[in-house]
């Protein structure tokens, strides 16, 4: 997610991007997590936690003088667990990862 030390950084590349006349810049960072524990039933139990600060971070590269020009997301699984389900000749499983938000930005003027 994103956190305020790789806000900074990644604000700090767009600075340098502009200053070295560069035409697009390419940010990548993590817009949601996927998180699950396991049971000892055997289901699986997940849940989505999503940043609420990308906006606010995308209004700052903008304002830098970057104009969002294309986005694309994409989900990385970290990892799975699977486990037998009571009573049951089923599995549950439990699915981590992230989805990756990319964004394309075009220099203005």
């Amino acid at each position: 997610m994103l956190t305020a030390d790789e806000a900074t950084r990644l604000l700090d590349l767009a600075r340098d991007a502009q200053a070295r006349g560069d035409a697009l810049l390419h940010l990548q960072l993590d817009v949601s997590l996927l998180e699950g524990q396991t049971s000892s039933w055997g289901s699986s139990a997940n849940a989505v936690s999503s940043s609420d600060t990308v906006g606010s971070f995308l209004s700052e590269v903008e304002g830098l003088g970057w104009r969002l020009e294309h986005t694309g997301y994409a989900f990385a699984e970290t990892g799975a667990t699977s486990s037998p389900r009571a009573l049951s000749n089923t599995t549950g499983t439990v699915t981590r990862g992230q989805v990756v938000g990319y964004f394309t930005f075009r220099r203005v003027g």
